[in-house]
Order: C-alpha cells, then structure tokens, then sequence
C-alpha cells in the first residue's frame, strides 16, 4: 500500500501538525543528527534553514570528525585531514543561519550502534530536548556504514526521548537504495544557499553529489516523484522517509510555569483541600 505524501508547504515548516506555541518559546526543537560534516546540508539544509526562520530551535550534531573522508588516490599520495578542519567548513555553511552547531568528535568510518553509540545519541537528544529528529535512513543497504550505524542508533535512542514526536530520515546519495519518501519540504527559496553551503566544504572539491548540477536535479526529482503539478510550476524539494510521525502531540509540550505567587497560592489550594479531606475521613471520638 502506498504511503500518504506529506507536504510542508510555504506556510508549514515542519511536517507535524503543530501544537500552539507557547510565548518565549520554539515551536520545535529540531535536531539533525548525522554522521559526517557534510551530511546535514546534504540532506536536509533547507528544511532546517525553514524551521530557524519560523523560530523554532534548529540544532546539527555532526557525530564524527570527518578527517577520514580523503579519496584512496589522495591518501595514496599523502594526503591528510585535521580533525577540526571539517568542522570549520561546517560552521561556514551554517553561518548567520540561526542554526545551532554540536560536534561530538568521534573517529569516522568505523560507527557502530552498540551501547556506546546509542546512549550518546540518547544523552545528546534528552539533552537538547529533541522533539523532531531527522537522521539517516534505515534502508540504505548501499550506504556509508557510519549512515547506516547511526540511523539505527538513532531510531533505538528516540524511543527513550519523551519529547521526540517525529524521526524523519534524509534522503541517501548513495545508488540503488531502497528509499520511499512520504514526506516533502519545499525549499524552492533556499535552494541556491543550499548550493552555497555545499560549496563550502573545501576539502571535499570534486565530489559529484556536492556539486550543484546534482543538487538541484535531486531537488526537482523529489517533486516529480510525489507531487509533479507542484514539480512544473518549478517548486523544490527535499524528501523524507518517516518511521514516527506523530500529529498534534501534547506530551512534548512545555508545562506552564507557575510565578513564585502563583506557586503559593496553588500550594495552599492543595494543602487546604487535602486537610479538609482528611478531617472527611477522621472519625470522631466517641469518649469514655
């Protein structure tokens, strides 16, 4: 059976139904978690740059340093990358964006979703309290080991995050995957920045699916696959699987905040209540 799409169109930023707002605080808390420096804006640059504009708190964990991502010819030849080196070219890309940056710094090319791995990503997702997660997809089979360990973790980790109502997982550049999206966000007024973004990872120059010929032909794809009206007015997507999709959810909500006199006063409302209760349930003394 088909899955339904879901679309965010210029009006809605986030796939999820939204719950009302509260005053003075985000809307979502969104946090792509992914693999290496490049991944987020791969996969899914305008629909973070969407939700920081509507205001709502937008957090990239890149997991690894990225230093082994050099090509076996300029390893070869003597090549090497600095383990800070690539998260510069990540803060560039997300420069004056609004958008909060995490490195956690571990080794790439050598993930794996063990319990080390999975209680990570849970500390950093309860810590950011996390209530949309975009990620890598689970069915990827010719995809990058370290998209394929840390989507796992990620999906065992969630479950554990009361706050966490969605998991959407970006689309793979990888050939030959199973991807099926149900979800699309129109990122038709960002997609030249997303060029820009991609541009900056200098030390990956010369990578196919950084270029922009294949960025805006993925762009288009997305909207010929599931919305080909929308596709010809010349409208651009990024695609989305989904395994949670929760719609107007309230267990992720803020509690309201009582002021110090309100406190009390509530305080007392309780304390009166529960004397009065126990005066109803004390029996009287019969005497002697």
């Amino acid at each position: 059976m088909n899955q339904p799409v879901i679309v965010a169109h210029t009006d809605d930023v986030t796939p999820a139904i939204r719950r009302t707002p509260v005053p003075g605080q985000a809307a979502e808390r969104v946090v792509a978690l992914v693999a290496h420096p490049d991944d987020a804006e791969l996969m899914c640059y305008g629909t973070l740059r969407r939700a920081a504009a509507a205001g709502d708190s937008v957090t990239v964990v890149v997991v690894t340093h990225g230093a082994n991502g050099v090509s076996v010819a300029d390893a070869a030849a003597g090549h090497r990358l600095g383990t800070d080196e690539r998260a510069d070219e990540v803060r560039s890309a997300w420069a004056s964006t609004g958008v909060q940056l995490c490195f956690l710094g571990q080794p790439d090319g050598a993930l794996v979703a063990d319990r080390h791995l999975i209680s990570t990503v849970e500390a950093e997702l309860t810590r950011l309290g996390c209530t949309l997660l975009i990620t890598h997809g689970l069915h990827t089979d010719t995809d990058h080991q370290d998209h394929q360990a840390l989507a796992r973790a990620a999906v065992n980790a969630a479950t554990r995050v009361p706050t966490c109502h969605t998991v959407l997982h970006g689309e793979p550049h990888a050939p030959r995957s199973r991807f099926a999206p149900a979800v699309l966000v129109d990122i038709t007024d960002v997609l030249d920045d997303k060029v820009t973004a991609l541009a900056a990872h200098c030390t990956q120059a010369g990578r196919w699916y950084l270029g922009k010929d294949y960025t805006l032909h993925r762009a288009a794809q997305a909207g010929w696959r599931l919305r080909p009206a929308a596709a010809a007015q010349g409208r651009a997507y990024e695609a989305f699987e989904t395994s949670l999709l929760t719609l107007w959810d309230t267990a992720s909500a803020p509690q309201p905040q009582h002021t110090t006199t309100e406190a009390t006063a509530v305080a007392m409302q309780v304390s009166s209540r529960n004397v009065c209760r126990s005066a109803a349930r004390t029996p009287r003394s019969t005497g002697e």
